[in-house]
């Protein structure tokens, strides 16, 4: 094989408390991915949103030096990224590209990794563009569905088919800074009864993602530690708005990631209603934004 054409989704990581842990793929948006087999070193075309082309500083360049170094390969590929995640939206668009190449090097040069590894290489891709190898956005994009990092070294990755459900994100269009500001604005001490609270709420979103219980799923998708302080430090600008109209609608409300964009997870004959009410959202926050519907998806797939 000497090229390969990939469909990577974007992802939803934290979910409310499972920051570093939990993570959801998004059947829509999604980037596409072309990765040929060249002579030698690392060439970058991009299309749609601008990212990096200079491959120390693009997460799927990146994970590609670090594969070709631990791999001994000594010819180059051209990696040929159709970006349609818009960066920094909280929406895993670097993780779509890290996982994306990590997944193409594997079959282009029949490596024969498992699943685990190739989240490991990916989220070396994510130092590129948060300043850390987290994987809690790399692992849904690979596995699909549902996923939860229950052991980070050693990895071990769990995944969970989700039940059927109706999303909706809101992703309001101003520059929130880097995932890295987004993780410095953390508090590095919280007190004994937010911790309490969010090993409540990451047990009971995961009971509803593994019973298929939605009111569970919706009851999880609340956290005291990291949403506050994202949303003080104006990260996700309107947080409190969306969060009240998901209780009216009878939604569960998260940021995702590290935002801006918000996700609600809600029963699909409810997508609509819960559509109207976050466009309603953000044209009261008087920003340009795009509102959209999806729903969980599946990993990477070829094309």
């Amino acid at each position: 094989m000497n090229s390969i054409k990939l469909k990577c989704p974007a992802t939803v990581a934290n979910l409310g408390a499972g920051f570093d842990v939990f993570g959801l793929a998004l059947k829509e948006p999604y980037d596409i991915i072309e990765v040929e087999k060249s002579d030698s070193g690392i060439e970058i075309q991009v299309e749609g949103y601008s990212v990096p082309k200079n491959p120390e500083e693009n997460t799927g360049g990146y994970v590609a030096l670090r594969m070709f170094r631990d791999f001994a390969i000594n010819s180059g590929v051209k990696l040929r990224i159709i970006k349609r995640i818009k960066p920094g939206s909280g929406l895993g668009s670097s993780a779509a590209t890290a996982a994306g190449v990590a997944y193409a090097l594997n079959e282009i040069y029949q490596l024969n990794l498992s699943l685990d590894v190739l989240v490991e290489y990916a989220s070396l891709g994510e130092i590129v563009s948060a300043g850390t190898a987290h994987a809690d956005n790399v692992a849904p994009a690979l596995y699909g569905g549902f996923t939860m990092i229950a052991s980070r070294d050693p990895l071990k990755v769990l995944c969970f088919k989700p039940p059927e459900v109706g999303i909706v994100v809101a992703l309001l269009h101003f520059e929130k800074g880097s995932t890295r500001i987004a993780r410095e604005v953390l508090p590095r001490q919280i007190p004994l009864e937010h911790m309490v609270k969010n090993v409540a709420y990451a047990s009971t979103l995961v009971a509803g993602i593994v019973s298929g219980n939605i009111d569970l799923i919706k009851m999880g998708m609340n956290d005291c530690v990291v949403e506050p302080a994202r949303a003080k430090a104006g990260i996700l600008k309107g947080f409190t708005l969306f969060k009240d109209v998901g209780v009216k609608v009878g939604a569960g409300v998260a940021a995702s990631g590290a935002g801006p964009a918000v996700i609600g997870l809600v029963e699909k004959h409810l997508v609509d209603k819960l559509y109207d009410a976050f466009e309603d959202v953000c044209k009261v926050l008087g920003l340009s934004y795009t509102v959209y519907k999806t729903e969980p998806g599946n990993g990477i797939c070829k094309l």
